[in-house]
Formats: C-alpha cells, structure tokens, sequence
C-alpha cells in the first residue's frame, strides 16, 4: 500500500456511478468528499442510495451490483486501481462499519470478545493483550457494565442496545481513518437512539475519525454531521454545511424533507409528506440523466 497523500481528505468520491447488470443505474454522477475529523451525513429516501454509497466505498457491493464509473479515494489511496486482494486489505485496515441491524450483525455462535479482538490480531497485526487491553478499554468507553463477562458471553444474552454498542466499540477499536454507520439507530427506541449518537459524537470527537452517517432521519441529521449531502434516486441534490441545510435549504427536496420531519409538537401539527407532485418532477429529472448518460456510453 503505497503512503497516504499529505493533507489528503480522508474519503474523496468522483463521479461515482453504481449500475446493476442490466446497466441502470443506482448511483449517479455522485461526488462528495470527508476532511479529517469530519462527520459527513447522507440523507434521503429510502432506495435514495445512501447505505450503496457506504458499501462501495467499502467493498461490499451486493452480487451483481458494480462500479461501473468514478472513483474513490481513501486518504489518496485509488482504491478502484488497486488489485481486489489490496483494496480489501486497504480498507480493512482504514476504515470501520457500524451496521444498520444490531441484532443481526454480531455471529450468534461465537462469545463476544473474540468477534472484537480477532480483527485487530489478523488484520492490524496486534498482539493478543494488546487487543485485549483495547477491547476491555472500548467496552468500559461505551458503557457496557463489566467488560470481561460480556466477552465470555454471547449475542443473544445481550438487548439490542447493548448489541448497538459491542459493534460501536468495535468499530472504534482499531481507530481507523474512516467509519461508515450505516443507519446505526434505526433499530433501537428512541431513548437508547440519543444514547448511541451521543456514544458515537463522543468516540469521534476524541479520535478524530471522519463519520460518514448515513440516516433518513432530519433530526439525526442536525445532532450529529457537520455536512449534509441530500440524495434523491442515487443522485445527490444537494450537498452543504449542515447548519446551511436547516437555516437556508438551497433545494425544494431538502426543504419538504425538513418540513416532513416530526417537531415535538406532532401530536398537535399535521404530517407533511414530501409532496407528490415534486417527486415527480425529481423522478422525471432522474430519467432525463439517465436517457443522457446511456446515449453518451453508447458513442
């Protein structure tokens, strides 16, 4: 792995495009990028393509499903010019996952403490106590009450919330440049989902891990990210500050999805839907881009 580009961004994405086999695309044209320390969220929709983004950058397309153009940058480390063998090393060793489904995630057949400590042996190269040392570290970091027993225990002997935070620990344990959370709350009730943003606000802060939150959650939004990118069909629509995005929403999508987000006073305000008639418009923009870029890969 050649050496990181001095003062490179921790991810730059360019023109990613992700199509299926028969060609459609799911990403389109999509470009954004995350400075160190940066928590960047990704917004939108569901099937707005905010977890494809996540896991092209991590390698973990579903079968199938390609880069079919753009590239993605890790620290300046190309990663689409790398062998398959070296960009699954690349990434393994930079970057972290903090899964959508808690429950589902951890393996159900192992104890807990090796599914956290055998990552940071075999693919970061630490010692055995060295790993150990960190895990109990992280364990204890994310509240969970008497680290050692939880490694000697299993998943299913843990609540969801507990899951949440066994994977945030082991996301973090290895500090890598990059994590990507991948709807990290969207399990959990709400009073634990404050708990886990603020668990992982508090872990990035004091490591300086650059956060790409993916979310469909306004309010998640506004808590956690310092930049908004705002997807509509796997396209980006608009991409800002985050305190821009809520002050002064440059697009009409941005706007209807803050003015859909339910206030405390929700039991008193109708439910305001993004409007129909502007889906339609954003859906017949979406083909229009399409018709254009199947036309130019055909020259």
């Amino acid at each position: 792995m050649t050496q990181p580009t001095p003062h490179a961004k921790t991810l730059d994405i360019i023109q990613l495009n992700v199509t299926l086999p028969n060609g459609i695309r799911l990403l389109r044209n999509v470009s954004l990028s995350l400075d160190p320390g940066e928590v960047r969220a990704l917004v939108g929709e569901s099937g707005a393509g905010k977890s494809m983004i996540g896991k092209a950058v991590l390698g973990i397309l579903p079968n199938g499903i390609k880069i079919g153009s753009g590239e993605i940058l890790l620290e300046g480390e190309h990663l689409n010019a790398l062998t398959p063998k070296s960009r699954r090393s690349t990434v393994a060793k930079m970057s972290a996952l903090i899964p959508q489904d808690p429950l589902t995630a951890l393996n159900p057949v192992r104890k807990i403490g090796p599914q956290i400590t055998d990552p940071l042996t075999r693919i970061h190269g630490w010692s055995y106590d060295r790993a150990l040392e960190r895990t109990l570290e992280l364990l204890d970091r994310v509240h969970i009450r008497d680290p050692k027993r939880v490694m000697a225990s299993y998943p299913h002997e843990m609540s969801g919330g507990m899951r949440q935070r066994i994977l945030i620990a082991a996301a973090f344990a290895p500090s890598p440049r990059l994590i990507v959370a991948d709807e990290p709350t969207t399990a959990l009730d709400v009073t634990v989902q404050k708990q886990i943003l603020r668990l992982i606000r508090e872990l990035q802060q004091e490591t300086g891990t650059s956060v790409l939150f993916v979310t469909h959650d306004m309010g998640v939004v506004a808590k956690i990210s310092q930049k908004v990118t705002v997807l509509f069909e796997g396209r980006v629509v608009e991409d800002a500050p985050t305190r821009t995005v809520f002050e002064n929403p440059a697009h009409a999508y941005t706007r209807a999805l803050i003015a859909a987000t339910p206030t405390p006073n929700a039991t008193t305000e109708p439910f305001r839907p993004v409007p129909t008639d502007l889906i339609d418009t954003l859906h017949r923009e979406t083909q229009a881009a399409d018709a254009l870029y199947t036309q130019r890969a055909r020259r």
